[in-house]
C-alpha cells in the first residue's frame, strides 16, 4: 500500500512539474476557436493540440468550430471574446490573405487579435493530372503559353487560388480559375481530367502523387519536402519566386496581459514537443514552430508581402 501511494505521489509530482503556471488564467475551461468547418485541416490540428495543451495548462481544453466567409466569421468571434486567456484562436495564413482580398472585414486581423505561438507551417506545391503531357515546370509553362489551361481551388481568395495565381503571374501565362466548395471536389475533377492543375498543401496531395493519380512538379519553398523528397524546389525548377507556405498559429483577443500571453506560448511550446503531438504534426507535414516574437515578425512580413500583391492582382471576395 505504501509503495502504491508512493508511486501515485511520484506520478502527481511529475505531472505537476509539467504544468505551466498561467497567471491570470482563472477559467477551468480553455476554448480553441477554429474559424473553419469541423473535419478540415485546421480542425484536425486543433484536436491534435488540445489534449496536450490541456496537460500543459492543467485545464480542460475544448475545440469550437465557427466557420463562414473564408474564416473571417470565426476570427471576428474570437476577437470579441474577453481578453482573459479563456479563448484562443487557431487559424491559418488565410488571416493575412483576407486582409488583401476582403474589402470590409468584421475585424482588423492586425489589431484585434494578437499572435501567441506558430504551431508550424506546411509546404505547398503544384500538381497536374498525369495525362497533361508535362513532366517539369518548364514544360507546363510552355504548354500553358500555347493552350488555355485551368486550375481548381477552394474558392476566391483561398490559399489554393492564390498559390495558382502566384504561378500564373510569375510565369506570365493565362490560367482559367475553377472554384469549388472545398479541396476534395477540386482534386476529384483533377484526377478525372476536368481540371489541369492545382496548388495545395503537400500532405493533401501526397497520397495521390505517390499512387500515380497526380504528378507533382514543384515545391513552393526553398527546401524540398521530406514527405515528397523527389519533387524539386522552386529554385531548382527555375522559378525561385514561387514561395508560399501555409502556416497554422494560435492567437488571443487583443488586450491579454503580456505575462498570460507568454505563459500560453510556453504551454504551447511544451505541447508541440510532446512525443505523440510532435509525431502527428510531423505526419501532417508541419515544421518550423515559432515563439511569439518570431511569429509576430513572420506576420508582419506576410502582411507586407501579400496584401499589396493581392490588391495589385485584383483578387477580391464578394
Amino acid at each position: 500500500m505504501f509503495m502504491k501511494a508512493k508511486r501515485v505521489a511520484g506520478a502527481l509530482a511529475v505531472a505537476a512539474g509539467c504544468l505551466v503556471a498561467a497567471p491570470g488564467l482563472a477559467t477551468e475551461v480553455v476554448k480553441i476557436v477554429v474559424p473553419f468547418a469541423a473535419g478540415g485541416p485546421a480542425d484536425q490540428i486543433a484536436r491534435i493540440v488540445a489534449p496536450g495543451l490541456s496537460q500543459a495548462l492543467g485545464k480542460s481544453v475544448i475545440v469550437e468550430n465557427r466557420g463562414g466567409a473564408g474564416g473571417t466569421v470565426g476570427v471576428a468571434y474570437a476577437a470579441k471574446a474577453a481578453p482573459d486567456g479563456a479563448t484562443l484562436l487557431l487559424t491559418t495564413s488565410s488571416l493575412v490573405m483576407s486582409a488583401g482580398t476582403t474589402p470590409k472585414l468584421p475585424c482588423d486581423p492586425r489589431k484585434d487579435v494578437e499572435p501567441v505561438y506558430l504551431l508550424g507551417e506546411v509546404q505547398t506545391m503544384l500538381a497536374v493530372r498525369p495525362n497533361l503531357g508535362v513532366d517539369t515546370l518548364k514544360e507546363l509553362t510552355a504548354k500553358a503559353a500555347q493552350t488555355k489551361l485551368n486550375y481548381g481551388s477552394t474558392g476566391v481568395g483561398g490559399t489554393m487560388h492564390i498559390g495558382a495565381e502566384l504561378y500564373a503571374r510569375t510565369a506570365h501565362v493565362p490560367l482559367v480559375h475553377i472554384p469549388y466548395r472545398g479541396a476534395a471536389p477540386a482534386l476529384v475533377d483533377l484526377m478525372a481530367g476536368t481540371v489541369d492543375l492545382v496548388n495545395a498543401d503537400v500532405p493533401v496531395l501526397k497520397p495521390y502523387i505517390q499512387d500515380g493519380r497526380l504528378k507533382g512538379l514543384v515545391i513552393f519553398d526553398t527546401r524540398r519536402s521530406p514527405l515528397l523528397p523527389d519533387i524539386p524546389t522552386a529554385q531548382e525548377a527555375g522559378m525561385p519566386q514561387l514561395l508560399m507556405t501555409n502556416w497554422y498559429g494560435i492567437f488571443v483577443p487583443a488586450g491579454v496581459a503580456p505575462a498570460l500571453r507568454q505563459a500560453l506560448a510556453q504551454a504551447l511550446a511544451k505541447t508541440v514537443k510532446q512525443p505523440d503531438v510532435a509525431a502527428k504534426l510531423a505526419d501532417a507535414g508541419f515544421s518550423n514552430p515559432q515563439d511569439t516574437a518570431a511569429f509576430k515578425q513572420r506576420l508582419d512580413a506576410d502582411f507586407a508581402r501579400w496584401v499589396p500583391w493581392l490588391k495589385a492582382a485584383g483578387i477580391r471576395t464578394e
